[in-house]
């Protein structure tokens, strides 16, 4: 895939955040403020994953580390075949973090305005573009007008996207790889992950390398770096 080009028009999308934003400055009761996008998932991602029963669809523009591994709980559900699961990022995340497209593998990429989240097609979690003077906070609604106008701006967002991988291409990163990089920015040792994990001290340690190497990365402490977002 040639990640530079899925930008596509965001006029759809700017409309919804401009319509949101602006119901947000109104006071409109049918949005509840949740607080900054990482306390409300760490607060009730496990819990909101769990009640999913038909759908999730996630949008995340270029998302911290933080942010990805407390909404790791919705990643795992992409392997559940009875679930719609879909998830778009904008193509600056996969330069920023590495990891994001083994995390997702079934992601697709694509010019995005906001964060979004639509889980069964019945509540909505919306958060502020990067810039905005709310940037960091997220609001969740049940309104039918709000998640439609939610879910019609997803679709729109999906058609346009691409796949982070092409048919038959195998992720960088393992799973059990991406798990270690998630302990690793922990401050997590060789020893720690492998009881974590129940594998051995020496099964970890080649991974830690491996990745090390797939990541071209200097030394374990740059790989850490570079696995959190840090530059090259």
């Amino acid at each position: 895939m040639s990640r530079g080009s899925a930008a596509v028009s965001p006029g759809g999308q700017r409309d919804f955040f401009r319509w949101v934003h602006s119901r947000l400055r109104a006071g409109d009761e049918r949005f509840v403020q949740l607080g900054t996008v990482e306390a409300s998932l760490a607060a009730g991602v496990e819990a909101l994953a769990t009640s999913v029963r038909r759908s999730v669809w996630h949008v995340t523009q270029v998302p911290h580390w933080q942010e990805a591994r407390a909404a790791r709980a919705l990643a795992t559900l992409e392997d559940r075949r009875d679930l719609d699961t879909r998830y778009v990022t904008d193509p600056r995340s996969l330069t920023r973090l590495p990891m994001l497209g083994s995390l997702h593998p079934l992601g697709r990429v694509a010019h995005v305005v906001g964060p979004l989240l639509l889980v069964d097609a019945r509540v909505v979690f919306v958060g502020a573009p990067h810039g905005d003077p709310q940037a960091g906070q997220v609001w969740r609604s049940t309104s039918p007008a709000v998640v439609g106008a939610a879910a019609a701006c997803f679709e729109a967002v999906w058609a346009a996207s691409e796949a982070v991988h092409e048919p038959g291409e195998e992720p960088t990163f393992s799973p059990r790889m991406v798990e270690i990089g998630f302990l690793l920015t922990d401050g997590a040792t060789d020893a720690e992950i492998a009881r974590e994990l129940g594998v051995s001290a020496r099964t970890v340690s080649a991974e830690v390398a491996e990745i090390v190497r797939r990541l071209g990365a200097r030394n374990r402490s740059h790989a850490i770096a570079l696995i959190g977002g840090g530059t090259r």
